[in-house]
């Protein structure tokens, strides 16, 4: 199955009815609210892979929310780097006194930057309710996110 045949599998056909539009990943994006102007998509058979810069970490995940709904699609593999505002301190500063921040990098887990910063990779939850605003689920965070890091 060649490039175009998957990427009609995976957002429709002229064996549909023709009442039904053929939508493509960047008007989806714009029906969610999103802007894919900076992005770039790739296609293969069942995955669609996403790349560019976006604005901040609640796009990447709503893009990824996005583009994992789509008919055809099992994978979306993303390549999205978020862009870093000029005045933010850099990993590992506090923005408030008493206050840790850290940047999640590829690979890191909230056991692993709990381990790393506590000493005790159990106190995962500690890090993850200080971060509600920014993340939905413990197992779910992406390099470029800034995370609070309480104190213990």
């Amino acid at each position: 199955m060649g490039i175009f045949e998957s990427i009609k599998n995976a957002f429709g056909s002229k064996a549909e009815a023709d009442t039904d539009a053929v939508v493509g990943p960047s008007q989806m994006l714009r029906d969610a609210g999103l802007d894919p102007g900076n992005l770039k998509f790739g296609f293969s058979t069942g995955t669609i892979s996403v790349s560019g810069e976006i604005p901040d970490e609640a796009d990447r995940q709503k893009i990824l929310d996005v583009l994992a709904r789509t008919p055809g699609i099992s994978t979306v593999q993303d390549n999205m780097t978020v862009s870093v505002p000029a005045a933010v301190p850099p990993s590992g500063e506090s923005e408030e006194p008493g206050e840790k921040t850290y940047t999640v990098q590829s690979g890191d887990t909230l056991w692993k930057i709990a381990q790393d910063m506590y000493g005790d990779g159990s106190k995962y939850m500690k890090i993850f309710e200080a971060n509600t605003d920014l993340l939905e689920n413990p197992d779910r965070i992406f390099p470029g996110q800034k995370l609070v890091i309480p104190q213990l």
